[in-house]
């Protein structure tokens, strides 16, 4: 992956070509595992180059996120001709490509203003954007559909109303597809929708947003006065959401200064509503009054209520507004903002680290200026959370530069004066000198990051005065209380230091690590500091067991961090640590850890040796003998893998190493003696959890038919449980050819011997088998032998043969299934029919034929085989309270209307039944168009009277 990345930037179009191609190659179940992974890759190419992202769009659009899919529009031609050129959906459905929201870069409206404007109507209908979805309360997204909005507002409306002709569309409806349109038409399209869902209170608060603030302000303000918390914890963020679209400074201050009830409100409302304003524009920032700052940041500090997220969600709004004001020249209001965000960051819940204004010098100026006004009252705490703010200035500003020095010398509150030296010693080219004076004043100063940081890398040689102090616990202003003190600094850094200061460091630590008196914690991590072997052996031998780990893991890194002379010598560190190895626990593991980082500097052949006694040791301790199998499984060679083999076969091998050993020994399945292995234990739990599974990645693309074989035979020959888990992996390893596989699970479906979970698993299956000439024979056979047994003489095989028979009809998803499935199915409902089934073949045929409507096809030859079903027998229908067909696209509601028109022609009390179930999903679908209006009024006169009035109730539900 590493490699891939970096190709990216250098041959992006290779890149785009690898991906695909693998992609092609892997089976259809196993496929979306690897669009995952490849996902970021395809997608930095695709943005790298033009011509790989069609490459992807045209083989491969699923590898493009809609980031990298925004991109293409540079080249909106070659774009539309792919999508033109692609193949429909399943349901026959066209190509497109979704693209993420905001204003498009001026380069791509440049080139797509240069497309004919009815070619540009079709682009922004096949492209439409994807927005993360509104999952609760807080901030909705005003951005706008970059695409949708260079089109003339007739053609926007128009495509938006054929994006909300889908089911569920108006609830997931991206608020950017609004706020392309003009508001008249946005009131014309969405005043229905928020009467339709007026109790759904969710979907109302993102509806609602979209309308305009005349007509939206009623609904909004409505729901944020209720008197449950969710309704105002929705409503607030909507109403503000609907001002910022609305677009005018003056309504949306207005809209601010009323929220004052939802600063005020329990902690969920006020954080909600000021995340909500945080995200506005700046033009509409600009326009707050100073009153609903102030109030917002000091209701937020001083509500104690309020969390660290609300807080955060205030600073973002007080440094959003400063900056604005600072950069039109308002520095008045850039001081008193500025003034509110102290009293923000230095609120002891925030857990931000405060970071500089990006304002300009002259701005600053005015802002300690307000700050230092005479009158004004010294507040330290206050005082240094200005400092923070303007670090960047903070030499030009030389009294506040005072105060903050004088702050960090004399506070008695450690966390003030650590914060204060931190932004004292902040600006770089004093930074050496500042922290020396610092240390010299005070050595518990060097607890501070930026100080500490700049002891270790620039003045190493305040480094004796700071190990000195900490000797006694390392107090004074940053700590009043002595403390054994471990610095939480990688080791790495020590680097460019003297011996004598290397020694004294890891001395230091070895000392904190051996303090009966110190914290475990802190006993531990000062024990992984250090770099010394000896120390580390000793910490080992005589520490507590969580100090005594961190020892063994840090000798692992000794070999990386020898800067003085030759590195220490291997063999006496892998002597130890494999002494410690055999013991048991978190010793035993931290041990084996450091065992495989040191073997990466040794030849395979020596680590070998080493690791196989470990590995093949029945009586070491499990997670050391686990610890050493998975460093064999990184080293090459053959001695390496007989090891392995070897540790498979030592008598008494616990489970556990047995299923690591399975998992490298997986790359070799193809070797006879290693399938005989694995196959024979794969009845042991771990082991067949390590060894079958549809993603298995020790199996390379060379030994895909091998490990076929081997789940196969594992389907033949294992145990029950065996069997379900061989089953149900297989169907990812199926190839057309694979007809040994196939004919597997065939026999478990079918064997008389078999118990119900093993069929039943394997009937499931029968949905993947590839349709060919390979496949298609099994499959027939299969229902072939299941109809034989259940008209067979013999009582209990027949009884067996149906439940057989019925179990699988069960078992097939037809519902979420392929038009391949369709096929299983009607070849089995006709089965069902000829040994007796008749309920099990009418529910088949049932979800056969809406399965075959949700992609598009209406087959009238289907539902005529169901109606002579169900008629002669209503109490077939299986027709329940939890009904339920998705009409995703026109060709499914197209599809839908011929079925409900022909079961409505049939005029029998069944058929009418089923069409008004038909009619209502289809009318659902649409809003009720004009279409399925007809259809219901068609219902209320129809011949079967319990359907006439059930048409008339249902017609009387829906709005004129």
């Amino acid at each position: 992956m590493g490699v891939l990345s970096a190709l990216t930037r250098t041959a992006p179009l290779a890149v785009a070509q690898l991906l695909v191609t693998r992609g092609e190659r892997r089976a259809a179940r196993d496929r979306s595992r690897f669009t995952g992974r490849d996902r970021a890759l395809a997608s930095a190419a695709a943005e790298q180059d033009p011509e790989a992202g069609l490459l992807l769009l045209a083989r491969a659009p699923d590898l493009l996120t809609p980031q990298a899919a925004r991109t293409l529009l540079r080249r909106p031609a070659a774009v539309l001709e792919t999508l033109r050129a692609a193949r429909p959906g399943p349901d026959g459905s066209p190509r497109e490509l979704r693209i993420c929201v905001g204003v498009l870069p001026p380069a791509t409206r440049r080139s797509l203003r240069a497309l004919p404007p009815a070619d540009l109507v079709e682009l922004a209908r096949r492209c439409p954007v994807t927005q993360p979805r509104h999952r609760g309360p807080g901030r909705h997204d005003i951005e706008p559909d970059g695409l949708l909005a260079l089109l003339p507002a007739p053609e926007r409306r128009l495509l938006v109303e054929e994006r909300t002709a889908r089911p569920r569309s108006v609830r997931s409806l991206p608020t950017a597809a609004l706020t392309a349109l003009e508001p008249a038409d946005r009131a014309a399209l969405v005043m229905p929708w928020v009467e339709r869902f007026a109790r759904h209170e969710w979907t109302l608060s993102r509806l609602a947003v979209g309308l305009p603030l005349a007509l939206g302000e009623p609904v909004l303000r409505d729901m944020a006065g209720q008197h449950r918390i969710h309704q105002r914890q929705m409503g607030w963020p909507a109403l503000l959401a609907c001002a910022e679209l609305e677009g005018d400074p003056a309504e949306f201050a207005r809209i601010a200064g009323d929220c004052e009830r939802a600063w005020h409100d329990q902690e969920e409302v006020r954080r909600a509503a000021l995340q909500q304003l945080a995200g506005a524009p700046p033009r509409l920032l600009a326009a707050l009054p100073d009153r609903v700052l102030r109030d917002a940041a000091l209701t937020t500090v001083q509500s104690r209520d309020s969390t660290s997220h609300t807080l955060a969600a205030v600073e973002k709004l007080l440094r959003r507004a400063a900056e604005s004001a600072a950069a039109t020249g308002r520095l008045d209001r850039a001081a008193y903002t500025t003034d509110l965000l102290c009293h923000v960051v230095s609120d002891p819940r925030s857990r931000t680290t405060v970071t500089p204004l990006r304002i300009g010098e002259e701005a600053a100026r005015a802002v300690w200026s307000a700050a230092s006004s005479p009158g004004t009252p010294a507040h330290p705490h206050l005082h240094t959370a200005l400092a923070e703010l303007l670090a960047p200035y903070l030499t030009a500003l030389p009294d506040l530069d005072a105060l903050v020095r004088a702050t960090a010398w004399e506070s008695d509150d450690p966390e003030i004066a650590a914060r204060a030296a931190a932004a004292w010693a902040g600006p770089a080219e004093l930074r050496e000198r500042r922290s020396a004076e610092l240390i010299s004043h005070d050595a518990s100063f060097a607890l501070v990051p930026v100080i500490l940081r700049t002891i270790v890398t620039r003045r190493t040689d305040l480094l004796d005065p700071v190990l000195l102090a900490a000797r006694e616990g390392l107090s004074g202003r940053a700590r009043p209380r002595a403390v054994a003190w471990a610095a939480g600094l990688h080791s790495g850094i020590t680097g460019r230091w003297l011996p004598e200061q290397r020694h004294a460091w890891n001395e230091h630590h070895a000392r904190v690590a051996a303090d009966e008196l110190a914290p475990l914690r802190t006993r531990a991590d000062a024990a992984a500091r250090v770099r010394e072997p000896a120390l580390l052996t000793r910490l080992a031998e005589s520490a507590p067991q969580p100090v005594a780990a961190a020892a063994l893991g840090a000798l692992g890194d000794v070999l990386g961090a020898a800067h003085d002379g030759l590195p220490p010598a291997t063999e006496p560190l892998l002597a130890a640590l494999l002494r410690h190895a055999a013991t048991s626990g978190v010793r035993g593991r931290a041990a084996m850890s450091s065992v495989r980082r040191l073997l990466e500097a040794v030849p395979d052949r020596e680590a070998c040796a080493l690791l196989a006694p470990v590995a093949c040791a029945a009586d070491a301790p499990v997670g050391s003998r686990k610890e050493a199998v998975r460093a064999l499984g990184v080293l090459s060679g053959a001695a390496a893998f007989d090891a392995l083999v070897a540790a498979w076969d030592t008598p008494r091998q616990h489970r556990d190493v047995r299923a690591v050993v399975a998992r490298h020994l997986l790359a070799a399945i193809d070797r006879p003696a290693i399938a005989d292995r694995l196959a024979r234990a794969a009845d042991e739990p771990a082991v067949r959890e390590a060894v079958v599974h549809a993603r298995v990645e020790p199996v390379s693309e060379s030994a895909r038919e091998a490990y076929a074989d081997f789940l196969a035979r594992l389907v033949r020959d294992g145990d029950e449980e065996t069997v379900v888990a061989a089953c149900r992996a297989l169907p990812a390893w199926f190839t057309p050819e694979s007809a040994d596989a196939m004919r597997a699970v065939a026999d478990v479906a079918t064997d008389p011997g078999r118990r119900r979970r093993a069929w039943e698993a394997a009937a499931q299956q029968l949905a993947w088998f590839p349709l060919g000439p390979v496949g298609g024979p099994i499959l027939k056979d299969v229902i072939r032998r299941l109809q034989e047994l259940a008209v067979t003489p013999d009582p209990r095989a027949r009884a067996d043969g149906l439940r057989r028979l019925s179990g699988v009809a069960e078992a097939i998803r037809v519902r979420q299934g392929s038009a391949r499935t369709l096929l299983i199915a009607d070849a089995l409902a006709l089965s069902l029919h000829a040994v007796g089934l008749y309920a099990d073949a009418a529910a088949l045929t049932w979800d056969t034929s809406l399965a075959a409507v949700r992609h598009g096809v209406h087959h009238a030859a289907r539902w005529e085989r169901l109606l002579d079903l169900i008629e002669e027998r209503p109490e077939r229908l299986p027709l329940g309270s939890g009904f339920h067909l998705d009409a995703p696209t026109p060709r499914a509601r197209g599809a839908l209307l011929a079925a409900a028109r022909l079961l409505r022609e049939r005029g029998t009390p069944a058929a009418g039944v089923m069409a008004l179930a038909l009619v209502r999903v289809g009318g659902r679908a649409t809003c009720w168009d004009e279409t399925w209006r007809d259809e219901l009024a068609a219902l209320r006169d129809h011949p079967d009277h319990d359907t006439a009035i059930a048409a008339f109730l249902l017609a009387s539900e829906q709005h004129p």
